[in-house]
């Protein structure tokens, strides 16, 4: 043990004299896990022990919260950065705690439900760079802006697996602790625990007392209950949340989730309704009566085969069809369920969808032609109704819908198409220069008219 302190001795040395050495911010990427925990220890402990005229530089200490977070972990790790935020104020020190989140036009449930994305797997992974990496990307290209240049400080280390080991290899920089971030110019990668074993990480955390008063042997005590890793995700190398690692608890990109099964296993049962919610978007995934048979972008190159009396083939991936987004129906089913959900949860008081969200997934459905006067048609059949009120559009609007079908009922115009039509006008009616309002007016009639082709053959 006394060679691992001293290791740990070497590192903290390390992490003074780069904090020190120059006026580039440090952005620290603290998932809740051990490695990151030990890295932001370190650093507090650096910054708790510098004379105060020396902590001249801003730490900013930075969580993804991608919205559909395991919520029993997202409460750890809401707990984790509030203790923080409050003893490095008390202790004056100059750190920043901030949760970066997607845009709501970004979110998980506005893609799925939405726009019809199917249920993310390992060859269409379209989550990670809307829930994790733009808002992470975004928060550093600000400071870059502000500073001219950042460091990025994570807890990444190159035992944890050889393709993490050959991309921290990749990218660093001859004769200095620093690699250059792989997108972002003005951003540089520092990883001080990166030649620790596991072990090692683990005597640190267990040894020496967290300096915001959280107990580490409660960390510990939930990786036994789990066994996995959690992983801040910065840009696109960092593998999928899966069997190794928490993550979102829809996701579908690993064949079972083992992280929600041992919670479960350990007496978190108020899981298992989540477990089987995600266990049918992945069921539901490939089965074709949940799915459109074209992609939006085939739609147009079908039409004109069809036309000119071609075969139009599907394009394929590893010898199965590549079938179009879910069906409004499966969209709807969906957006059913999960409601059920929240009310099945709603005494642990967890948001699982926000109504924001669910006003823009009216909009995109709008949009797209789905045949809804409104989406409180689609909540109806949740079981109970006092749930979904607060996400329902006010009476006056359903009531202007109901006028809005008679007239076109009487001058022969789809209803349908003036909603779509309508909403992208209010869309642009905020903005000072109505630039490209025409193009979406156009594209709308286009797709509009590509549906009804498609229907008449």
């Amino acid at each position: 043990m006394n060679d691992n302190i001293t290791d740990l001795d070497d590192i903290l040395l390390d992490i003074k004299n780069l904090y020190l050495g120059d006026n580039r911010p440090w952005i620290v990427g603290l998932s809740g896990g051990k490695d990151s925990t030990c890295i932001t220890q370190l650093i507090y402990y650096m910054l708790l022990n510098l004379p105060p005229e020396e902590r001249r530089k801003e730490v900013h200490v930075v969580s993804s919260n991608t919205l559909v977070e395991s919520p029993f972990i997202d409460a750890l790790i809401k707990e984790k950065l509030n203790k923080i935020r409050n003893s490095a104020k008390k202790d004056k020190l100059p750190i920043t705690v901030e949760q970066l989140k997607p845009e709501l036009n970004d979110t998980f449930w506005v893609n799925l439900i939405g726009r019809g994305y199917p249920s993310p797997n390992n060859w269409f992974r379209w989550c990670a760079d809307r829930l994790k990496i733009k808002p992470a990307t975004k928060y550093i290209l600000n400071q870059v802006k502000r500073n001219g240049e950042v460091i990025i400080v994570l807890g990444a280390r190159k035992s944890e697996s050889e393709t993490r080991a050959q991309t921290m290899g990749k990218y660093e920089i001859a004769d200095f602790k620093l690699r250059k971030h792989q997108t972002i110019a003005g951003a540089y990668v520092y990883t001080p625990i990166e030649d620790l074993e596991v072990g090692e990480v683990w005597d640190y955390l267990l040894q020496v007392p967290s300096p915001w008063g959280e107990n580490n042997q409660d960390l510990q005590a939930l990786y036994r209950k789990v066994d996995k890793e959690i992983a801040f995700t910065f840009d696109k190398s960092t593998p999928a949340s899966g069997d190794s690692r928490f993550g979102c608890w829809v996701c579908t990109v690993v064949r079972r989730d083992r992280s929600v099964e041992g919670l479960i296993e350990d007496g978190e049962t108020w899981l298992e309704p989540l477990l089987e919610f995600r266990n049918w978007l992945k069921k539901i995934r490939d089965d074709p009566s949940f799915r459109e048979g074209v992609r939006k972008n085939d739609r147009k190159r079908k039409i004109l085969a069809e036309k000119m009396g071609d075969d139009f083939v599907l394009p394929e991936h590893r010898g199965h069809k590549i079938l179009g987004p879910f069906t409004f129906e499966a969209r709807h089913e969906i957006l059913r369920r999960l409601i059920q959900l929240q009310e099945k949860v709603s005494d642990k008081k967890i948001s699982l969808i926000s109504p924001e969200e669910i006003k823009a997934i009216e909009m995109i459905w709008i949009y797209e032609g789905d045949a809804i006067s409104s989406i409180a048609d689609v909540l109806k059949s949740t079981s109970t109704e006092g749930s979904a009120k607060g996400t329902m559009l006010p009476e006056q609007v359903m009531n202007g819908s109901d006028r809005l079908s008679k007239i076109c009922e009487k001058n022969g115009v789809s209803s349908n198409l003036i909603e779509q039509l309508l909403t992208a006008e209010k869309d642009f009616s905020s903005l000072s220069r109505r630039i490209g309002i025409y193009n979406r007016l156009e594209k709308i009639i286009d797709e509009y008219l590509m549906r009804e082709i498609i229907t008449e053959w």
